[in-house]
């Protein structure tokens, strides 16, 4: 399961139906803590696509959260505002990868095939 994480309900949809076209299933949700809510530790095989800035808790609070829960999950973060800070900490929490919006869909589809078996 790929869970989307973005406050933009228009990057949802898209990437929803970008990761539908492709075969993938996948759940949206507009903050951190709506996930939290939904999300099952027992799924195997997860992936979280993340924006880093969101409304309430933010996505690199997030991937902090789950780390003290030792749930590690692989973090696409993907974000519209690059700043050095952000990309020290996402690497610092495990992102697997930090993409700027828009968001290329062939490069983000190619890196989720390419990692993982998710179909």
């Amino acid at each position: 399961m790929i869970h989307i994480i973005d406050d933009d309900k228009n990057v949802r949809d898209g990437f929803t139906m970008l990761l539908q076209s492709a075969g993938f299933k996948s759940n949206a949700y507009e903050n951190a803590e709506q996930f939290l809510e939904y999300y099952n530790q027992n799924h195997n095989n997860d992936l979280i696509i993340l924006d880093i800035n969101l409304t309430g808790m933010s996505g690199c609070d997030l991937m902090e959260h789950l780390a003290k829960r030792e749930l590690y999950l692989p973090v696409i973060i993907i974000t519209g505002y690059d700043e050095q800070a952000t990309r020290i900490s996402a690497k610092n929490y495990g992102a697997l990868a930090y993409l700027r919006k828009p968001v290329d869909s062939e490069a983000l589809l190619d890196l989720i095939k390419y990692n993982f078996a998710y179909k």
